[in-house]
């Protein structure tokens, strides 16, 4: 590897330089095999000797391997799995996602809405890829999905789920869809007449952004029987999307 080609990898670990060049991380066997299943291009794959093994016939030609030292050194994560690829990350609008939304096998959308923990970001993604959901949408000042911890935590979900952040002045671009939003101070869950829409999940610590919320959204409530004082945003919002899902297939 020239050092170029180091400095621009490592550069993809800082939120601001993938918003740059519209590229990201994807790193590990697991990762890579999702990301081949996907139709995101991958621009160019780094890899030890040993994992040369797992790139494809379709994939070797981007392939260039490299030492452990090298591949420690333009890994994010402590203990290198050997195998990392640059992707271009796919171009979606939120506006294409609302209107695929009664396309998809359980049409809602989840909107992450001031979520800052990358884990439960890519929780959020898997579930939402688990319940054929028509895409997540995220609030501005959300952690960035494309983060090389949020992809890790989706476990290649993020590849096949469309994701985008939605404008501050969102009131036009839901049109006429229902809004559901998780909170503590909500009515039971269980009663919730649910219809294809949008269901808010916000930080465990600060809740949804009220500024975000529209005014007209549902608030529903997990109902609590134990003494937990609350659920992360991820638990949660996998909860919920069971419930609709149940609801839904009924």
């Amino acid at each position: 590897m020239t050092r170029n080609e180091i400095l621009f990898t490592r550069s993809l670990q800082h939120r601001s330089e993938r918003l740059r060049t519209g590229k990201f991380i994807v790193e590990g066997v697991k990762g890579f095999m999702e990301l081949e299943k996907s139709d995101i291009q991958v621009e160019r794959i780094y890899c030890v000797a040993s994992m040369v093994k797992h790139i494809s016939a379709a994939h070797s030609v981007l392939c260039e391997i490299v030492s452990a030292k090298e591949m420690t050194r333009i890994s994010s994560l402590k203990t290198p799995p050997g195998l990392l690829a640059l992707v271009n990350a796919p171009q979606i609008s939120a506006e294409q996602i609302v209107q695929n939304v009664h396309e998809a096998k359980l049409p809602f959308i989840l909107l992450a809405a001031g979520i800052a923990d990358p884990g439960n970001m890519g929780t959020l993604i898997r579930t939402a890829h688990w319940f054929g959901m028509a895409g997540v949408l995220l609030t501005e000042g959300s952690t960035d999905p494309w983060s090389p911890k949020c992809v890790q935590a989706s476990m290649g979900s993020i590849f096949r789920v469309p994701t985008a952040t939605i404008p501050t002045d969102q009131k036009e671009l839901f049109g006429d869809l229902p809004h559901y939003a998780l909170d503590m101070s909500g009515s039971d869950y269980i009663t919730t007449e649910w219809k294809p829409g949008v269901l808010w999940v916000g930080s465990e610590s600060h809740g949804i952004p009220l500024d975000a919320l529209p005014t007209e959204a549902q608030r529903i409530a997990i109902p609590r029987i134990g003494e937990a004082e609350s659920l992360n945003a991820g638990v949660a919002g996998a909860i919920v999307c069971s419930e609709i899902a149940r609801v839904w297939k009924a």
